[in-house]
């Protein structure tokens, strides 16, 4: 028997959750059938194959705590390697972000500047000139401000909402667009993508469709956000102009789709349409790992099996009548199904384990031939396992939960018929002593966990400190640059006196920021992405593919970030894109495999905790962050 549970361990340790559940079954299967050729009792066949079934979810529970043990620290070890390589990713992605909001802002403005100028030095008429030079004045102090604004170090600190959408259109210079906003509110990430439609339409319309009429609208549809700008000027070319730093929708249209919207523009009935839709919420709901459901179901074979088998097996002594067993073991399973909520639903789980304290009681009162005081004595480490689990989830208001267990407990066995004298004082003193047990395994669950966690927190901590410090440098280095190019041409537009001045200081400061845009536009570099969850960005720009990233970005623990990193490695190797989706409790992966990448993923997702649904090729895996 002990040869057996080892190698069921072994087994747990190494091979995903549903090869061991099989490899279980055939042991009991094997234990059951031997015990019925040798010709035993029925009730002798029934407590050997539930013995089998808790000695298997002994073997499980050890096997599978070493796999996910093991998973983890490797995972978190490759985290915390990659750390080097943090700064440098870090830097690279302010410099795409940075690139944009210049492309986004500044170049427009300075672009609109050189058109006009250039107009207005062709004709003659004086009313002309004189408005192009007041274009030129007007455009250049918002162009001098935006570059202002982007040289400044702590402009990240902010988070972005519809206000900002808000205050853009109504401090839009000419004619006022018409707005309209049906929507209350959006995720940051999503806020600002919306403002950056919004800017880059309402740019293009200054510059195509000058003093046309212009609306803007902001509206819900179902689960996703849609923003409208529409103009009533320009039906007759859709060609940008050439003295533009280009790509401006086409950068938009793929920072949208990473983070699953989409971006349309073209002529319409009136004239010109921009039309954007982006995700408010996440549609995909978290797959529930088999692992987990199957280690809850081993939890309550253990707390159901090896009780009642052993009571179903003669021992040393008589066996146990029918009028005994019939009332004691559906409560023994009853109790044993707890297990089954302890973690996440102890409010169900607790009262659930100590209703049969009382009904043991009661069946001895009336006469039953009960066991009573032996009740907790024979499953009361259920009650224990359930201390822990609710402990390690880092429930700190279930402190009552061990003091029920306690008290309760005290009185099944103080209330017992072989108790005489003052059942109140052995009451008493019966749940002091459960308590002390109980209150201390809840106390170690809670303290591991935590230090656990905290653990994950300062490798998170760590980089996150990295990333800033990257970045910041990024920052202040395109901000000495902007200084000394981009934002002198812009106050010397300002300053000019004559049209000629103004398209020289205009294409002078477009041309430093052409150069600094391609610049930040460069690739990455040779070195490896660092594991993590910003580097999978990377290696999908290795791999010519696209990642779409649904959900508020977060930090989350290492060695979760590290396993999504090794999926999507995975995954990019037999498709053009993968979905990144951030939910509350972790994150979720998403993409096409073939049999032997779907073998692989599932390993990976099982060692760590996670599971793997598919549709066809396409595949999702789910990885739970610790602890939820």
């Amino acid at each position: 028997m002990l040869a057996a549970v080892v190698l069921l361990s072994y087994v747990a340790y190494r091979c995903t959750a549903s090869v061991t559940a099989w490899s279980a079954a055939a042991a009991i299967v094997a234990a059951t059938g031997v015990v019925a050729v040798l010709g035993r009792t029925p009730l002798e066949i029934v407590g050997t194959a539930l013995l089998a079934v808790g000695l298997g979810a002994t073997s499980w529970a050890l096997g599978r705590s070493a796999r996910l043990r093991g998973a983890r620290r490797r995972a978190l070890a490759a985290y915390r390697s990659g750390e080097w390589a943090v700064p440098g990713l870090a830097a690279a992605s302010e410099r795409h972000r940075l690139a944009a909001d210049l492309h986004d802002t500044a170049a427009h403005r300075l672009t609109g500047i050189m058109i006009g100028a250039s107009s207005a030095l062709h004709v003659a008429d004086p009313r002309l000139k004189a408005e192009a030079s007041a274009h030129a004045a007007t455009e250049g102090r918002l162009a001098v401000a935006e570059l202002t604004r982007l040289t400044a170090l702590d402009q990240r600190a902010a988070r972005t909402d519809l206000a900002e959408v808000d205050a853009l259109v109504a401090g839009w210079p000419g004619r006022p667009p018409v707005y309209r906003r049906s929507v209350e509110s959006a995720p940051p990430l999503i806020a600002a993508l919306a403002f950056r439609v919004v800017r880059e339409a309402l740019t293009n319309c200054r510059r195509y469709a000058h003093g046309a009429r212009v609306e803007v609208g902001l509206a819900r549809r179902s689960d996703r956000l849609v923003v409208t700008v529409d103009d009533w000027g320009r039906a007759e070319t859709d060609e940008p102009f050439a003295g533009g730093c280009g790509s401006g929708l086409s950068v938009l249209r793929a920072d949208l789709a990473a983070a699953g919207g989409s971006l349309s523009a073209g002529r319409s009935a009136r004239g010109w349409s921009v039309r954007a839709e982006l995700p408010l919420t996440i549609n995909q709901t978290a797959t529930e790992r088999p692992g987990g459901r199957l280690h809850t179901w081993a939890l309550v074979g253990l707390a159901a099996g090896i009780p009642v088998g052993g009571l179903l097996i003669p021992g040393a002594g008589p066996p146990l009548s029918a009028p005994t067993l019939v009332p004691l073991l559906p409560l023994l399973v009853v109790h044993a199904l707890a297990l089954r909520f302890h973690t996440h639903r102890p409010v169900v789980a607790v009262p659930l384990a100590l209703s049969i304290y009382p009904l043991l009681v009661a069946a001895r009162w009336a006469g039953w031939p009960v066991p009573s005081g032996g009740g907790f004595l024979w499953s009361g480490w259920v009650e224990l396992i359930m201390m822990y689990g609710i402990g390690a989830a880092r429930r700190l208001r279930s402190w009552p939960a061990p003091v029920a267990v306690a008290v309760t407990a005290g009185a099944a066995l103080a209330w017992s018929p072989e108790i005489t004298g003052n059942r109140v004082g052995v009451w008493a003193v019966l749940s002091v002593c459960l308590l002390m047990p109980m209150a201390g395994v809840w106390a170690a669950g809670v303290a591991i966990t935590t230090r656990r966690a905290g653990r994950h927190a300062a490798a998170a901590v760590r980089h996150h400190r990295l990333s800033e410090e990257a970045a910041r440098a990024e920052r202040a280095r395109v901000a000495a640059r902007l200084r000394s190019t981009a934002l002198l041409r812009a106050q010397a537009v300002v300053a000019a006196v004559d049209l000629e001045t103004v398209m020289v200081e205009a294409r002078a400061g477009l041309d430093a920021l052409r150069n600094l845009l391609d610049e930040l536009r460069s690739p990455v570099g040779e070195n490896a992405p660092p594991p993590c969850l910003a580097g999978i960005t990377a290696l999908a720009a290795r791999h010519e593919a696209v990642v779409r990233f649904l959900g508020e970005p977060r930090q989350l623990q290492g060695a979760v970030e590290a396993t999504a990193f090794w999926v999507a490695r995975e995954l990019l190797g037999h498709d053009g894109m993968i979905v990144v989706s951030c939910l509350p409790t972790g994150v979720m992966l998403s993409g096409m495999a073939d049999a032997g990448a779907r073998r692989r993923l599932r390993a990976v997702a099982d060692a760590a905790g996670g599971g793997l649904a598919r549709r066809g090729r396409w595949v999702r895996i789910w990885l739970p962050e610790v602890g939820v």
